[in-house]
């Protein structure tokens, strides 16, 4: 293990793949922070992250919500990296607001108990999301070995339609599934009606085990069946189409829809298509 608390000659926990935090006046809680136990255990994920960024499997985008903040996400606060390591009991705060204690594991090898609402006010000042890795699996989070069985591939698309009732939609994405290859499936999405008679842009996609796909991805339609885009396609024979996996729904939102999925948690939440946003039942 790197001893963190040594000087950093290597340049291990020097982030470069985000703008320069600007100077601000941090709360108690945030300087407040003290050596992280057992951080041999989260510096593969931080280090890996870092990777991951270097090499355009990670993003690092705007913040824009609390909701955004659950287990196992990465955030970078005024320039570092952190990594949600746990989330306490949801309570209500005297506002009535969900709040809940995290454990946030930096980078610098330091941790920090704070709350989720304030966590959520600092990265609105002065922090970005990481997005999930863009070959993440979807295996419950269990370590695949050679006895596991790939199924096939969950994935997102963004259309390149020019068709005015598409171009309209900013946040329109495809939610489908595959057995082959994601690059394999969409080489002549401009003759099918199910990719709208256009060109696609791959957004994200998880490969799969050990689980039916098809009916994974028949859940998610389901949990944003309110969001469905109500659009006829013509194809190239004259014939009509109504093509149903096309969602207006934020990426974030798909995103945290799949976790939920994931735990088995999403029975507790729904879609609330007024805000964009996944809410507790």
């Amino acid at each position: 293990m790197i001893d963190v608390f040594d000087t950093d000659d290597a340049g291990l926990f020097e982030f470069k793949h985000t703008p320069k935090a600007k100077k601000t006046t941090m709360p108690d809680y945030v300087a407040r922070r003290r050596p992280c136990e057992a951080f041999d255990m989260f510096e593969p994920l931080l280090v890996q992250c870092q990777k991951d960024l270097a090499s355009g499997k990670r993003q690092v985008v705007p913040f824009k919500n609390e909701q955004e903040i659950d287990q196992g996400y990465f955030f970078v606060l005024s320039g570092v990296l952190l990594f949600i390591a746990e989330i306490g009991e949801r309570t209500l705060d005297k506002k009535g607001k969900k709040n809940a204690r995290l454990r946030c594991v930096f980078e610098n090898g330091t941790e920090s108990r704070m709350l989720l609402r304030s966590l959520s006010a600092e990265l609105y000042k002065n922090g970005r999301r990481v997005t999930e890795h863009q070959d993440k699996l979807l295996d419950g989070l269990k370590g695949i070995s050679q006895d596991d069985i790939e199924s096939g591939h969950i994935y997102v698309l963004r259309s390149k339609s020019t068709d005015h009732r598409v171009t309209g939609i900013s946040n329109l994405h495809k939610i489908g599934y595959s057995s082959k290859s994601v690059n394999e499936r969409i080489k002549n999405a401009p003759n099918e009606p199910t990719y709208l008679m256009a060109e696609v842009e791959y957004i994200c996609g998880w490969k799969c085990y050990n689980m039916n796909v098809q009916r994974f991805e028949n859940l998610m339609h389901r949990f944003f069946s309110k969001v469905c885009l109500e659009i006829e396609v013509t194809d190239n024979e004259g014939i009509a189409h109504m093509p149903r996996e096309w969602f207006d729904v934020p990426l974030t939102q798909i995103e945290r829809a799949i976790q939920l999925l994931i735990s088995g948690e999403i029975v507790n939440f729904r879609y609330n298509e007024a805000i964009k946003q996944i809410e507790s039942i």
